[in-house]
């Protein structure tokens, strides 16, 4: 089957979805399928070697944020945008925090979402005569709901099923300024309905969406997301120092900032002297200042050589972090959709403490890796880390049997099978 990802890219920090995309397109790619991974926005930033080639970049950052500013460059010749739309200049621009205003932001996602109807109509064209010169494929993914107004001109012109994953999308639209807030949920929800469906990672985000974008259920399908096994090899034993880890964005909304307090009142304990804190993840320039703040935090109460903060780890750096880790926990302020860093350490075999809101209950009902702890009630996530390395043997135990899991129902050697079989060629048989 030949399929085409459009995945938006972040430029200069690791992102789940890039990296779930990447991985189940080489799954597909070694199973025999042909594969095409576009970006969109910016540069894709992996922990891996990509799983295609070197794709032009469309709705290019730079030239999206030009076009629905002013006039001028809805009409610019192809070699001004193909000069935007450069690399290089892409990923500078990425690292530049604070370039956008909360009203641009809330703007230009009316923009992108209007489409081939609105100010960046001229981007639209592009994918479109891409895929006419280069090739339709039987089936284009579009990473997240949110490029769906791309998605039917696609259906529409290549006359070719087009699906969209569900990828916590809810989280953005609900930040927006309420001025825009309410047209982007509308646009959204217009577009989402004229596409083949959509397919969640959870049964959780799933029926969420579904209320949200007032689709029905049937048009929701479930593939939960997944990652590659290759190098999660569980140790053999408990790290020797027990460690607390965190890996996921350096950001308030995935609570760092919690499981610093839950880590100064432990170390308050006798029992948990040497207890250390391993802290990574993705981290923005505009994320800096909270990680500062929380590092100041650790400092000041004497447990500066009792932690680590390393941003921005590689796939082998990651690997290497997560074996030596005895409980993992990433405190959310939000119902996750999913959070593939979960299964990141599952994977490796460490046992989990997470809230028990959005797709964490399913994940640890299926997995037997770890344990929930209430959202919200003060205390609970102190008591639950507590509980869970007190007992270390346990926790090792829990971790062996989170791995196992995770090669059963995440791993995307055997996920990219299952979705063709149950998603793909079905819809592909549909429209023959």
């Amino acid at each position: 089957m030949k399929l085409a990802f459009l995945t938006p890219g972040t430029g200069n920090y690791y992102c789940g979805v890039c990296m779930r995309d990447n991985s189940l397109a080489k799954q597909l790619i070694a199973q025999g399928h042909e594969v095409t991974m576009l970006p969109t926005y910016l540069p894709h930033f992996l922990d891996e070697d990509a799983a295609t080639g070197d794709e032009p970049i469309f709705f290019g950052g730079i030239n999206v944020y030009l076009q629905h500013k002013f006039a001028l460059f809805r009409k610019t010749p192809g070699w001004v945008d193909k000069a935007l739309d450069s690399k290089w200049l892409l990923r500078k621009a990425a690292s530049r925090s604070g370039m956008t205003s909360s009203q641009d932001l809330g703007e230009i996602t009316i923009s992108t979402f209007r489409g081939e109807d609105g100010p960046l109509a001229k981007e639209v064209k592009k994918v479109v005569q891409w895929f006419k010169t280069h090739g339709t494929p039987d089936v284009i993914l579009l990473s997240t709901i949110m490029l769906a107004g791309i998605g039917k001109v696609l259906k529409r012109e290549l006359k070719i099923p087009v699906l969209g994953f569900l990828q916590g999308e809810d989280s953005f639209l609900d930040s927006l300024l309420p001025e825009y807030r309410g047209k982007a949920w509308q646009l959204l929800s217009e577009d989402a309905k004229q596409l083949d469906g959509c397919i969640a990672p959870s049964q959780y985000f799933g029926s969420q969406m579904a209320e949200r974008l007032h689709l029905s259920e049937a048009d929701v399908l479930y593939h939960p997301n997944g990652i590659t096994l290759q190098g999660y090899d569980p140790p053999l034993d408990s790290p020797a120092v027990p460690t607390l880890g965190y890996l996921a964005r350096l950001c308030p909304l995935k609570g760092l900032d919690q499981l610093v307090d839950a880590f100064l009142e432990l170390k308050e304990l006798d029992k948990f002297s040497n207890l250390r804190l391993e802290i990574a993840g993705g981290m923005t320039a505009e994320d800096e200042p909270y990680v500062e703040e929380q590092q100041r935090k650790l400092v000041q109460a004497g447990l500066a050589d009792h932690f680590s903060i390393r941003p921005n780890l590689n796939r082998i750096q990651k690997l290497e972090f997560l074996k030596n880790l005895t409980v993992f926990s990433v405190p959310a302020r939000y119902p996750e959709a999913f959070g593939l860093y979960v299964i990141e350490a599952m994977a490796a075999g460490v046992p989990v403490v997470l809230p028990d809101c959005g797709a964490f209950p399913e994940i640890v009902n299926t997995t037997k890796g770890g344990c929930l702890y209430g959202a919200g009630q003060p205390g609970a996530l102190t008591d639950t880390l507590d509980h869970m390395l007190s007992d270390r043997v346990q926790a090792h135990k829990i971790g062996q049997l989170a791995h196992d899991a995770v090669s059963r129902y995440y791993a995307n050697e055997v996920l990219a099978a299952s979705f063709v079989e149950k998603i793909l060629s079905p819809l592909h048989a549909s429209v023959l």
